[in-house]
């Protein structure tokens, strides 16, 4: 049996009592469609592909108030209520015991996230948009940024659409934005903090602008010049490894860094700062991978007494001060000041 997307917008009933409690009647995933000026062409929005990450789905929620004049046919994808249901809303990344359901796209697998990753990109198959947005929030606290696989004009445009800040992987992870064709430019939107307030204005004010500026692919019709990064590196702790969130060290951790971590989002960092302290292992607890090879620890920190520091000038971003998303997803990402680091390049 495949699976059903609920299609039925909220009521004006529902849309009055509230998004949570409508969250909470919701048996699955939704498809909703709002009418275009151009009906033969259609845009994609996703939203809640990971259930605490909710500004996607506020912003359109508040834009159900007035709905924009859409310049073509638009869609929603409401994707992972499942997990965002648990534990009175908006608390779990993904269900216990369950695969990230943005690991799940473009690979194959058994059970529900597979099933539903698959039923999304039928979907947008079907429909061959013009673009698609994936709104996410960061784990952490820090400004917007979009993260894309592919650095070309459409993206960049879309990119503009929403923030100052793109970001070119060439990780791979199982993403949505990984199934982007030259077609239908597909990219990820992180709106901030998912308890930023700032972060729910930059989903509604980018999504407005998505919706109805016709044309939306010209990269001239930006608001803003974007800040461009490249390549950049993940970060992870090695299996088993253990995080720890304090001031100073912690004994049996692998790695501690300060709670206040976040205030490092985006910002340029000086050789030689200290990120937090070690454990026993040192640097061999801390893994990297950019999707080009594995470049070594070594030649992006060092270990001074049991310190962890910046080997050379670098930008971190996508900082969580959540231990659980730290082991199961990364601890940031990083890229290097110098055009001559593995990691690093610039147009």
């Amino acid at each position: 049996m495949s699976l059903q997307f609920n299609t039925d917008w909220p009521t004006a009933e529902e849309w009055e009592r509230g998004l949570m409690e409508w969250l909470h009647q919701q048996a699955g995933p939704s498809w909703l469609t709002w009418p275009g000026r151009d009906p033969s062409r259609h845009r994609v929005v996703v939203t809640l592909l990971h259930g605490n990450e909710p500004s996607g789905l506020k912003a359109l929620w508040q834009l159900m108030a007035d709905p924009p004049s859409c310049a073509v046919t638009s869609h929603f994808c409401i994707a992972n209520l499942k997990s965002a249901q648990l534990e009175g809303g908006f608390v779990h990344r993904y269900r216990p015991g369950h695969p990230d359901l943005n690991r799940c796209f473009g690979r194959a697998g058994q059970g529900e996230e597979y099933e539903l990753a698959a039923a999304i990109e039928a979907r947008i198959q079907a429909l061959q948009p013009e673009a698609v947005v994936d709104l996410h929030n960061t784990s952490g606290s820090g400004p917007s940024f979009a993260v894309t696989i592919a650095d070309t004009p459409a993206h960049r445009a879309l990119a503009e659409r929403f923030t100052e800040r793109l970001l070119r992987t060439r990780v791979r992870l199982g993403a949505l934005m990984e199934l982007t064709t030259p077609q239908c430019p597909i990219i990820t939107i992180e709106c901030g903090g998912a308890m930023d307030p700032a972060s729910d204005e930059v989903a509604r004010a980018g999504l407005q602008r998505f919706l109805s500026e016709a044309p939306l692919l010209d990269e001239e019709q930006g608001d803003w010049p974007l800040d461009l990064l490249f390549d950049p590196v993940r970060v992870q702790l090695v299996p088993g490894g253990q995080i720890g969130y304090a001031y100073t060290p912690l004994a049996e951790r692998d790695l501690v860094l300060p709670p206040d971590i976040e205030r490092l989002n985006f910002g340029w960092l000086e050789a030689d700062t200290t990120l937090g302290w070690l454990g026993e292992r040192g640097l061999e607890a801390l893994r990297l991978s950019d999707g080009i090879g594995r470049p070594e620890v070594d030649a992006l920190f060092y270990q001074e007494g049991n310190e962890l520091r910046l080997r050379r000038p670098s930008k971190l971003f996508m900082i969580t001060t959540d231990p659980g998303i730290a082991l199961s997803d990364c601890l940031f990402y990083m890229v290097a000041a110098e055009p001559s680091v593995k990691n690093y390049a610039s147009d």
